[in-house]
């Protein structure tokens, strides 16, 4: 059973109201008291009277659970009352309709899902090497990516995209912020997105958040002069979450895929050349430096 001290642990970071990180943890959670007691998912779906599958899917954070089949898995699997309540909680949150819904037929369901997560995360570390990260970008900074960046994107579709970036945004301010920490090439912020005015705009943009949010966001500038580092490449975000159950994530979208990164490993490895090149970066200062210096020039 879960200790007392763990459970005050994880009463001291409360959840985001993320139904997409509620259900991955009501999921993680039940699927390690299951292997606590000893049983096989498909044990589990015996006793439960429901499928190996659906156990797996319900674990997974990818399978609602109503409350009657939560109540058939904590009698099976033994958990105390204080952490069914938990678990309840989870649950009932995990039910919710969240605000990324209305654009299930604009986004394919890894992006979805990526929004579920960055919803109910801490920390986000990001790596940008051609554009500024959406969760900073202006709204005519966004309008000019998605316009000139995807073809594929119908006029009719373009506003509705646009409130959902910025609809992420939301997530910088409320009563539990994200933190944003991220590595943004100095090549990133040349590229004349829009034209000079919007760039002069977005790059003004960064100034104020640097200068009013400083222990709440950080970029850093990789320089032209820094060379090859251990980020060149694709851009990428690490996610990191409140509950200490949860495990980072990493996301990474390309020009024609994208994934969803949760084995150790591959985090790791992520986590490892992010650190490595924000080391290298120029240093908060200097970033907003040069962030205005290059503002300067586009005129």
């Amino acid at each position: 059973m879960t200790t007392n001290a763990a459970r005050t642990r994880r009463k001291s970071t409360p959840p985001l109201a993320s139904p997409t990180v509620q259900a991955w943890e009501l999921g993680l959670r039940l699927r390690e008291r299951r292997e606590e007691v000893g049983m096989t998912a498909v044990a589990a779906g015996r006793a439960s009277g429901i499928t190996q599958a659906y156990i797996s899917g319900v674990e997974a954070g990818r399978v609602k659970l109503p409350g009657d089949r939560l109540a058939q898995l904590v009698k099976i699997y033994e958990i105390d009352p204080a952490d069914a309540a938990e678990l309840e909680g989870l649950r009932v949150g995990a039910m919710q309709r969240a605000w990324w819904h209305q654009y299930s037929q604009l986004f394919p369901a890894d992006f979805l899902r990526f929004l579920g997560y960055e919803a109910g995360a801490s920390h986000v570390c990001s790596y940008h090497n051609e554009l500024v990260d959406g969760l900073l970008q202006t709204e005519a900074y966004a309008r000019a990516v998605i316009r000139g960046g995807n073809t594929y994107v119908r006029l009719t579709e373009m506003d509705r995209r646009i409130a959902a970036r910025m609809a992420r945004q939301r997530r910088l301010g409320g009563d539990h912020p994200l933190r944003l920490t991220t590595v943004i090439t100095e090549g990133a912020l040349r590229q004349q997105v829009g034209g000079p005015e919007v760039m002069r705009a977005q790059l003004d943009h960064l100034d104020r958040l640097l200068t009013e949010r400083p222990e709440q966001i950080e970029i850093r500038v990789m320089p032209f002069a820094a060379g090859a580092h251990p980020a060149l490449g694709g851009p990428f975000q690490i996610l990191s979450f409140p509950s200490p159950r949860l495990p980072d994530l990493v996301w990474q979208e390309v020009l024609t895929s994208s994934d969803i990164i949760d084995q150790s490993s591959r985090v790791a490895d992520y986590t490892m050349t992010f650190a490595e090149a924000r080391e290298r970066a120029l240093g908060s200062d200097e970033s907003l430096a040069l962030i205005r210096r290059i503002a300067k020039e586009m005129t």
